[in-house]
């Protein structure tokens, strides 16, 4: 397939996607074919629902903490060696992260229930830049309700989390940029009165 016949292949899938989820928005019972259209299904954030604590080690050595983090929107990816999806999108997250810069928009990978070494050998294997984070025991995991993988969720620059993605996604779709570009955006005060 040449890069044009692989471009209109791309596009046709977008609007397949775009299309179950419109069917979705407007019709409540379709959502979970939505959901095997798209291969992911995007909720929000819980208002409610407190933001847990990460306190995390990567592979390299690096402690990564959440609070030291705004100013910069972060996805938290939640995957597995073992996880086809997970492998399946780990390219666009890493691409994503590129296209950005980690300035604006870092990419931290949560490795669910797997030893250091592995997580690190699949690393190398992948040429997979993104910071890797073990979760051993899948306590971060859990507290950041990631019971299906991938699992996605999107903190925006104020450090406050907006949508959890529960499956695949191309991360380097217009849905995902659809996504992503609000995190970006800092919110203006209100003005007093």
């Amino acid at each position: 397939m040449n890069g044009s016949e692989a471009d209109t292949v791309r596009r046709r899938q977008s609007l397949i996607r775009l299309a179950a989820m419109a069917a979705a928005s407007l019709w409540p019972g379709t959502h979970a074919r939505a959901v095997a259209a798209t291969g992911y299904e995007v909720s929000r954030w819980p208002a409610s629902q407190p933001v847990p604590r990460l306190e995390v080690t990567d592979l390299d050595g690096k402690l990564w903490r959440l609070q030291d983090l705004r100013g910069r929107a972060v996805l938290l990816n939640f995957w597995a060696s073992w996880c086809e999806p997970c492998r399946a999108e780990m390219p666009a997250l890493q691409q994503i992260g590129e296209f950005y810069g980690s300035e604006k928009l870092l990419v931290l990978a949560i490795n669910f229930k797997e030893s250091a070494a592995r997580a690190a050998r699949y690393a190398k294997d992948t040429a997979l830049v993104l910071p890797v984070l073990p979760d051993p025991s899948g306590t971060i995991a859990k507290a950041w309700g990631a019971s299906v993988f991938p699992t996605t969720v999107l903190i925006g620059v104020d450090g406050k989390p907006r949508q959890r993605v529960r499956g695949e996604m191309d991360w380097t779709s217009p849905a995902a940029a659809r996504l992503i570009e609000p995190l970006l955006r800092r919110e203006k005060p209100r003005p007093q009165r």
